[in-house]
């Protein structure tokens, strides 16, 4: 649940907005409706124009400019907002509902503010929205290992849990893998490994205001839908599982309109934010600013079913163990979840032109042991780095 009560009180001078949500508390706003004072309960002023425009059309449910976009994540970026500002600005925009449009222009603000690098060459990235909370192991992580394995160039964007049980971070810090380095740091891996993560905090600085709010709201905001589309190598290739049925068609469209060279969206309909294998998976394929609706199911992929209850982790530590045993090749449920993954991820880079190909070709590079050399490498490198 977002909030437990929300009230919107207009009167001819006064405007007043306020939110009860559960952790945070009361979170009141209120400013004029000419050029007067705006401001929480404590006090703390902000922009005068950025808080009418956003609380006019919030109200109005209508889509904001490029340029309202950008005001609030300046806001945001410059430490401007006060917690309980910034807590009202993400969930009131939750409530309103993003559009494409927004999305774009909330990417191009941040991607201008990341620490970018350029790796020479085409890479994949597999982050997701996450915020299914099906409690699955970190499937997109495991996927991002084989895909390596398989022969493609994988710079995996990441943070750890903000409304899950195990975020990307979490599971590789588990596994050994130095999660905190620097575009050096991650040259040298891909270099070596094939493999790179950039940690979302180390890669995106700015963000060190909105972190911590994230994590106290404890529900999916607007940023669990710019963390994929801001990866800081550039990934022209993208293999990206939304948390919410609403999501798939709006990434897909903010990525036509930010243009990418293929990016597969996925929601399936057991509600996981990955490919599935106990229901259909929605999905969108992103090529330029061409989208093409499709729907796949275990037997386009070759795969017998895997119920949801079969590839749960309690935590980063069980979730780690599983990876594991998919890298050894041990049969079940798990490596069958990770085979369509990486099958699909496979195709989004363009190594494979069907499913199945993919999954074979996953699972040559898991019985190969080139999938678990990737990790081998990227452990090898955690142990090398200076104290």
């Amino acid at each position: 649940m977002l909030y437990q009560s929300i009230l919107y009180v207009r009167t001819q001078k006064k405007r007043t907005f306020e939110i009860n949500h559960w952790n945070l508390g009361k979170i009141c706003f209120s400013y004029t409706a000419d050029a007067g004072s705006v401001g929480y309960k404590k006090g703390k002023r902000v922009s005068q124009l950025v808080w009418r425009d956003f609380f006019e059309t919030l109200v109005a449910r209508r889509e904001f400019t490029s340029e309202q976009v950008e005001s609030l994540l300046e806001e945001l970026i410059q430490g401007r907002c006060a917690e309980a500002e910034a807590a009202a600005m993400l969930l009131a925009w939750r409530m309103k509902g993003e559009t494409p449009g927004e999305i774009a222009a909330a990417v191009r603000v941040l991607r201008r503010h990341m620490l970018r690098w350029d790796p020479g060459f085409a890479v994949l990235d597999t982050c997701g929205t996450g915020g299914d909370g099906a409690g699955t192991f970190n499937i997109s992580t495991a996927t991002a290992l084989v895909a390596a394995g398989a022969g493609v160039k994988v710079v995996k964007h990441g943070n750890r849990s903000v409304s899950s049980q195990s975020g990307s971070a979490d599971v590789l810090a588990a596994l050994g893998v130095h999660i905190e380095g620097d575009v050096e740091h991650a040259r040298t891996a891909l270099e070596r490994a094939g493999l790179a993560f950039c940690f979302a905090p180390k890669f995106h600085p700015a963000l060190r205001h909105v972190a911590p709010i994230r994590k106290r709201l404890g529900v999916a905001t607007v940023f669990n839908c710019l963390g994929p589309l801001v990866n800081p190598a550039g990934a022209q290739s993208q293999l990206l599982g939304v948390g919410r049925p609403e999501l798939l068609d709006l990434l897909a469209d903010a990525l036509a309109q930010l243009g990418v060279e293929r990016a597969i969206v996925v929601y399936s309909r057991d509600g996981l934010d990955e490919v599935s294998l106990a229901d259909s998976t929605d999905v969108r394929v992103v090529e330029g600013a061409r989208v093409t609706r499709m729907v796949w199911t275990a037997s386009d992929f070759g795969l017998d079913g895997v119920a949801r209850k079969e590839i749960q982790a309690a935590n980063p530590q069980a979730s780690a163990a599983i990876i594991e045993s998919v890298l050894c090749g041990k049969e079940s449920p798990a490596l069958r979840v990770v085979l369509a993954n990486a099958a699909a991820a496979l195709l989004a880079a363009g190594l494979v032109q069907e499913l199945r190909e993919g999954v074979a070709r996953a699972r040559a590079a898991i019985a190969a042991g080139a999938a678990q050399s990737v990790l081998d490498a990227l452990r090898e490198l955690a142990k090398s780095r200076p104290v």
